[in-house]
């Protein structure tokens, strides 16, 4: 129990204390990559070569504080060393608190503000058209939840806190584009492969939490786009989750706030639905 308690304290922590987030920085990445290339040149290894020897400080540094706080003061600097790494693997940025911003933009009609906030939330480019616009905010929130939380979440009960920082590593890797290309590409093909158990169990969250009919058939059709496995992911949760709330056409601004509201809440709802999976692979 104390891997689902050290769950649900870093959930609660992340809400009660918003101002601890912005110190929830991977910003170190790309200085700890530049110095790798510096100090071994990895630039000139083999691509799996790299790739390891790029993974292995954090995970060693990681594997020895595990080792060092397990069982330790009755299990107390276990328990706080667990929701210290779920915090710093969750996000990096509050999702709700992103989410308030674009639709406090669209309440008041601040197109920059909205374009801004819509720009934190897509990994592409967002359109200027709200329709087209709000439709691409509630695909990248189901992308993203999965993304920021329920992934490291998983990995952690299945695996551990290792398991939880690689995730991290790999999908910060993934979105600040630093590595050289083969060792880029690698990281996106392994990243795709450990996202798919998340992002199936995510779509079948989503489908019961939603509306399960329109899901599955959105499931059935797969990606239908995508060729690379972790965008097969991303579009497969795209997919369902418009399918899951009965998306509609968006006319004015109250209707795109509308269906921003009911994409997350969706994304909650699933929350629950996560955290009694996580409470029963705790207990198993």
């Amino acid at each position: 129990m104390m891997i689902f308690f050290s769950i649900l304290i870093a959930l609660l922590l992340e809400r009660v204390t918003p101002q601890l987030i912005e110190y929830r920085q991977f910003s170190w990445l790309r200085d700890y990559y530049q110095w790798m290339q510096d100090v071994i040149h990895i630039e000139r290894l083999g691509t799996w070569l790299a790739f390891a020897l790029l993974m292995l400080p954090p995970l060693l540094l990681v594997w020895l504080l595990t080792g060092l706080f397990e069982n330790a003061l009755f299990g107390l600097f276990e328990l706080a060393f667990n929701v210290l790494v779920i915090f710093v693997c969750l996000g990096p940025k509050e999702l709700d608190k992103e989410v308030d911003t674009y639709l406090d933009a669209i309440d008041v009609g601040d197109a920059q503000q909205q374009m801004n906030a819509a720009s934190r939330l897509t990994a592409n480019a967002p359109a200027m058209e709200l329709p087209a616009q709000v439709k691409q905010v509630c695909q990248s929130l189901f992308v993203e939840a999965n993304r920021r939380i329920y992934a490291v979440l998983f990995w952690f009960v299945v695996l551990g806190p290792m398991a939880a920082v690689i995730y991290r590593v790999m999908e910060q890797w993934s979105q600040q584009q630093i590595l050289q290309d083969k060792v880029y590409a690698l990281n996106q093909t392994l990243l795709g492969w450990i996202d798919w158990i998340p992002t199936h169990l995510t779509v079948f969250a989503y489908m019961i939490s939603g509306s399960f009919d329109e899901g599955m058939q959105a499931f059935r059709r797969g990606a239908v786009s995508s060729i690379h496995v972790y965008e097969q992911n991303q579009e497969l949760l795209q997919n369902v989750g418009l399918e899951a709330i009965a998306v509609h056409d968006v006319v004015n601004d109250q209707h795109a706030m509308e269906l921003v509201r009911k994409s997350r809440g969706l994304i909650l709802r699933s929350l629950v639905v996560w955290l009694i999976l996580l409470l029963v692979l705790d207990l198993l």
